[in-house]
């Protein structure tokens, strides 16, 4: 592993464990085992950290869910893929969920080039749904909607798992996953394949 990377797997340990406000490249220093030089060589200052970290998160996340992804599946099959992936995701980093949000929120943290980042990450993600809209089988919302009430379901789900509320079964899963595809199809749809 690159000395970039362990800073920031310890970065994210830090994060998870101190908080924001408590962040300090000290504790990075510590939980990566380095110096505290060893830090700046790679990271300006403490906020192009917390940038570079939000970044690495992302990319992860987006490896893992695509893991699997192949062109030549159908449309459900690439849904279904995906709605997996996102959920066992969330089980296997649940921290991370926080995380996203905290950096969210980070002070001078550029959310514009965040977005623009996250959009490039995600691009499979949301031509997939755009190419949806396009062809007529998904309905004509915003993506940030089709989103909220079909792949969001995974995540919202693997939640109550974290918390204790839902025990997951492989049928159960399949009918919430199945129910948030078929909330998202255009009635009007003629399907032909």
């Amino acid at each position: 592993m690159s000395k970039r990377t362990q800073i920031l797997n310890a970065s994210e340990t830090v994060l998870a464990t101190y908080g924001f406000y408590a962040f300090s490249m000290q504790h990075v220093a510590e939980a990566a085992e380095v110096a505290i030089g060893t830090i700046y060589r790679y990271f300006a200052n403490k906020e192009a950290l917390l940038c570079e970290l939000n970044k690495f998160i992302r990319e992860d996340a987006a490896a893992k869910l695509f893991n699997g992804w192949q062109d030549s599946l159908s449309a459900k099959e690439k849904y279904d893929l995906v709605w997996e992936n996102a959920f066992h995701c969330v089980l296997s980093t649940p921290k991370r969920l926080t995380l996203i949000e905290m950096l969210h929120f980070v002070p001078n943290m550029h959310q514009t080039e965040i977005n623009l980042f996250e959009d490039q990450t995600f691009k499979r993600l949301f031509d997939f749904y755009q190419q949806g809209i396009d062809s007529k089988r998904f309905l004509d919302w915003d993506l940030f909607a089709l989103f909220s009430v079909s792949f969001d379901t995974s995540i919202a789900l693997a939640k109550q798992v974290i918390r204790g509320r839902y025990e997951p079964n492989q049928t159960e899963l399949k009918k919430v996953r199945d129910a948030s595809w078929a909330i998202i199809q255009n009635p009007d749809f003629n399907q032909q394949d």
